[in-house]
């Protein structure tokens, strides 16, 4: 692929093309040379979305292209800001856990419930100074340094939570649900590789009990290019039946045609829409599957 800028610009290494499927994920990506090209091997066959970064893009088009063959094709491309998993992370619960345990002090473990009180009504900062006087009275209770992370956590104050949940993991590193919140954090900050770790680590340690812990894990893992781990937690998802689990179809559905896999593809776009039919997502599902299905008649 050829990158033309209109005012004639040479590239530098900082110019980035992806190639974006018609679920808008990006199947393949590479940097450009000295001659604005940027060469991507193994590409399936199919119409992909083109989009660039990198410091000298800001005034380009974008546009699409069809892979038949090897090819070299020129277009102009500007820097598109890629769509952020919102949903995903809107999805996200943070993990609070009962601070009940007989092994605390009774002068202490009424300052965790009165957290817990405050955590129920969102009174953030009511739960933090009770979560505060609770600690300096039993130093070394994870689960309430979990809590305290996940209420910074909600208050945007990453830098703390962070802290606060590493605490927790350092006291009890079978402690699921600060594992939970790490990962969390790590997908706020794009770290997709640590977020994928972390949620992984969770599940190992106890079964998700949501389907947000595993729209995140499987969303990390898809990110990841781990195609068969995004599958897997998809279709476990839904065999827990949980609740609020369409967006895991939708997942499985950009894995598969990745894949190549377009028909696989196809039946987790129908089921999305059995269980999704309305919507900004919706009409964007609907949209792809007659794309597929056009594609599949005209073969």
């Amino acid at each position: 692929m050829r990158v033309a800028f209109p005012d004639h610009a040479p590239c530098d290494s900082s110019t980035r093309v992806a190639l974006s499927g018609e679920m808008g994920f990006s199947l393949a990506e590479g940097s450009v040379n000295g001659e604005c090209v940027a060469e991507f091997f193994d590409v399936p066959t199919g119409k992909y979305h083109v989009s660039i970064s990198g410091t000298d893009v800001t005034n380009a088009d974008d546009g699409n292209v069809e892979v038949n063959s090897v090819v070299t094709e020129s277009l102009e491309v500007p820097e598109r800001h890629s769509e952020a998993a919102d949903s995903i992370k809107r999805a996200a619960s943070t993990s609070f856990v009962s601070v009940a345990d007989l092994r605390v002090p009774s002068n202490a473990a009424k300052k965790f419930e009165e957290a817990s009180r405050f955590i129920a009504k969102k009174e953030w900062a009511k739960a933090i100074e009770r979560l505060q006087k609770g600690l300096t009275l039993c130093p070394k209770y994870a689960p309430a340094y979990n809590n305290l992370g996940a209420v910074y956590s909600h208050q945007g104050d990453n830098a703390r939570a962070r802290a606060a949940l590493q605490t927790a993991v350092a006291l009890d590193d079978h402690l699921a649900p600060a594992y939970v919140n790490l990962g969390r954090l790590s997908f706020l900050e794009n770290d997709l590789p640590a977020a994928e770790s972390l949620l992984t680590k969770a599940t190992s340690l106890a079964p998700a009990t949501n389907a947000d812990e595993l729209l995140l894990l499987a969303y990390a893992a898809l990110s990841n290019h781990h195609l068969e781990q995004a599958i897997y937690t998809s279709a476990q998802g839904h065999a827990e039946r949980m609740s609020q689990h369409a967006f895991l179809h939708l997942v499985a559905a950009n894995a598969f045609e990745q894949q190549g896999k377009i028909t696989d593809s196809m039946s987790q776009l129908r089921l999305y829409l059995r269980e999704e039919p309305i919507g900004p997502r919706a009409e964007k599902a609907r949209r792809v599957l007659e794309s597929f299905e056009d594609q599949t008649a005209a073969r």
